[in-house]
């Protein structure tokens, strides 16, 4: 029987690290080598080809989502992995046969090629939901963590190398492109082979129904994820990621092609690359320090790195070397952003439906993505209208007849000729080392797939100047002419809005989560120390009111508790913890800003009563309360009048090794119990995990060779 792996080195795992590595890379290596192959082709312009390239990729994901979640719940997720792994190499032979076809003059060779972005969109959107759905059933929950940052790692890698090869690829085989096809089809079958290392799973709703309306679950799934606290944290997270990374994407290249001279293609995409060596050496380290849990105070260190890092690098756009390390820490910080919350999205949906729930994610992130773009877009046109940036007027202007057909290099005009009353007039694109000399063709919506300008066409030339760049806007007699704007100042203001929008974003992540900053504090304080072995807190309900009993006493014992929920949870501190806490000052300071009040045993009836009315009015507004053993029997009270489920943890201080290593504590949630439950059904709750914590040991399990100290 298939059971989860409680190491990284399983069979399954490694196959699906290694079937995920070259599936990113082929995905990014034929969206880089297509989009060099229609450009180089004149098969389409080279703006054309930037725009639909992400449309065309990422449009499956949208159309297929729900198909995809549930088929990744409906049958073995091995069969979604495996399946598409075998389907890339079709996919890749599609390419093979558009790259040979096009070297050989055939037309509709380089749209075959295109064909194959929309296809591998197709098959990551049927791959993703499938292979992150399965790590919850690869990996035991406390390796999750880990192996989420190994994953998010190589993926990241395998994007930087596919984007760069793709390209580096495209030069080297220029004329010759069968060879890319070729490669692409040999890592195909590489996959394919490493995807057979899966071991089977079971299916996790082997009896779900197929919709009677194709997109009737994916409106009902996103209802469920937003109606859950957790699930709504990761999701509307995660979102949030896929928005700033194609709002940055597009800044990054608007900052390219206003450098005075331009950046070429390759740089601005080897600069924007930069992110993803970023995130990959950032979520291994993640995976690392989460220490076999959902670390969610990890994410504001996450988003505030971000903010700090996108703000310095708004003052060092004009320095290449200081951009470079302040993208590659944009990337680092994302990483501590992002593997929390795909662990907890992970680790929260249902077991029946996390494929659907991580489709679902995806139709979400797609739409963020396209919620970037316009507002990029949006931002852009705010600043040719406010005058942000001016417009630059023409310093002079030719018109005449196209006497030749222009000449491109790597989808840029770099020649034309204008007979202008009978003298031709050549337009050369100057390089030497340094861009001094700027083509640009202006076309309409209607040439887009027209093939552009013909020979004797009637056109007019302008030029502009920028510091030691000519621009040449070039354009059919007939049409308009566009304005000319100086955008050098414009990558620095959107730097500085995709701080601010990261900032708003971790307000809003607080108010779902108040304690989120809290969490943060008490990873810091407890990281260095201690090593938090949690489990069964997926019983903790996803919404509503609940009260977590525990045996813990002290400050930093309830602390301890907090951090190991996924939900906002309000405590008391009790006047012994107050004053006998080891905890720092700043720690205490911020629990008391987060906590329900201050307990003082043996004090009268009305304090209790005052906290008695706290806790009413924070549970009737949803929220988990956690109540701690303390000397005169509050607990047991209050579980008399408060009307809510209880959860009883327990909690449990491994001896301090004589080594200097961390102290392992261990924190189990047990049933879940009805309201109106006793103390002593509490106690007979603890006692029994805590006997299945001995027996544990005993076994040789996960928590071998420790000797359990009861308090």
């Amino acid at each position: 029987m298939f059971q989860p792996a409680d190491t990284l080195r399983s069979r399954t795992f490694v196959g699906l690290l290694l079937a995920q590595f070259l599936a990113a890379f082929n995905d990014q290596a034929i969206h880089a080598s297509s989009m060099f192959f229609a450009i180089n082709t004149n098969t389409l312009s080279k703006d054309t080809a930037i725009s639909l390239m992400p449309i065309l990729f990422y449009a499956p994901w949208a159309l297929f989502c729900t198909l995809a979640g549930y088929l990744a719940d409906r049958y073995s997720k091995w069969n979604s992995l495996v399946f598409w792994k075998i389907a890339e190499i079709a996919i890749t032979a599609i390419a093979l046969l558009g790259f040979w076809l096009g070297t050989h003059g055939v037309s509709f060779g380089p749209y075959l090629v295109l064909s194959t972005v929309f296809l591998m969109g197709t098959h990551s959107a049927f791959f993703v939901p499938a292979k992150y759905g399965a790590m919850p059933e690869i990996l035991q929950p406390h390796m999750l963590s880990r192996g989420n940052g190994l994953l998010e790692s190589l993926s990241f890698l395998a994007v930087i190398l596919g984007t760069v090869l793709g390209g580096v690829l495209s030069q080297i085989f220029r004329g010759e492109e069968y060879y890319i096809g070729l490669i692409l089809v040999g890592l195909a079958v590489l996959g394919a082979l490493a995807s057979l290392l899966i071991r089977r799973m079971p299916a996790a709703n082997p009896q779900r129904p197929f919709p009677p309306y194709l997109y009737q679950p994916l409106w009902q799934s996103i209802r469920t994820l937003l109606r859950s606290q957790p699930l709504a944290l990761a999701v509307l997270g995660i979102a949030f990621f896929t928005f700033i990374v194609a709002f940055m994407r597009s800044t990054m290249y608007m900052h390219g092609q206003t450098r005075v001279p331009p950046w070429e293609e390759a740089q601005t995409s080897e600069v924007v690359g930069m992110v993803a060596l970023g995130i990959g050496l950032g979520s291994p380290l993640v995976g690392f320090l989460s220490g076999g849990k959902v670390e969610l105070g990890m994410v504001p260190i996450g988003a505030l790195g971000m903010i700090a890092a996108t703000l310095i690098a708004a003052c060092a756009l004009d320095r290449l070397p200081a951009l470079l390390v302040c993208i590659t820490l944009i990337g680092f910080f994302t990483g501590f952003y992002i593997v929390p919350l795909f662990t907890l999205l992970q680790h929260r949906a249902a077991k029946t439906s996390k494929g659907d729930a991580i489709a679902t994610s995806n139709f979400i992130n797609v739409t963020g993505a396209i919620v970037a773009s316009v507002l990029f877009y949006l931002l852009v046109w705010a600043a040719h209208l406010g005058g942000i940036t001016p417009t630059v007027r023409p310093t002079a202007q030719l018109e005449g007849e196209l006497a030749e057909a222009p000449e491109y290099k790597e989808g840029k005009p770099v020649r034309i000729v204008l007979n202008v009353d009978g003298t031709h007039h050549v337009i050369q694109a100057q390089t030497n080392g340094h861009r001094t000399r700027e083509i640009d063709v202006e076309t309409e919506l209607i040439d887009v797939f027209g093939g552009g300008l013909r020979v004797g066409d009637r056109v007019i030339d302008r030029s502009y100047r920028l510091a030691a760049v000519t621009y040449h806007r070039v354009r059919r007699a007939d049409q308009e002419p566009k304005p000319f704007y100086d955008e050098s100042g414009l990558p620095r203001l959107l730097f500085v809005g995709a701080a601010s929008l990261t900032l708003l974003t971790l307000l809003l992540l607080w108010r779902q989560m108040p304690d989120l900053f809290l969490r943060t504090l008490i990873w810091l304080r407890t990281q260095p120390r201690h090593r938090l072995e949690i489990e069964g807190w997926n019983r903790l309900p996803e919404k509503g009111p609940v009260l977590v009993a525990t045996n813990a006493r002290g400050l930093e014992a309830c602390l301890h508790i907090v951090s190991a929920t996924d939900r906002a949870t309000r405590f008391l501190i009790t006047e012994e913890a107050n004053l006998a806490g080891t905890a720092g000052w700043w720690l205490r300071l911020a629990a008391q800003g987060a906590s329900l009040g201050r307990w003082l045993p043996g004090a009268n009836g009305t304090d209790e009563q005052f906290l008695q009315r706290k806790m009413e009015q924070a549970l009737s507004h949803g929220c988990v309360v956690a109540l701690t053993q303390d000397g005169d029997g509050m607990m047991g009270r209050l579980l008399d009048k408060l009307s809510a489920p209880v959860l009883p943890v327990w909690y449990e201080l491994a001896p301090r090794p004589q080594r200097k290593r961390r102290q392992r504590i261990y924190i189990l949630a047990g049933r879940l119990l009805p309201a109106g439950s006793t103390l002593a059904e509490v106690e007979r709750e603890w006692q029994r995990l805590a006997a299945e914590l001995k027996q544990r040991a005993a076994r040789g399990g996960p928590l071998r060779h420790v000797d359990f100290v009861k308090h």
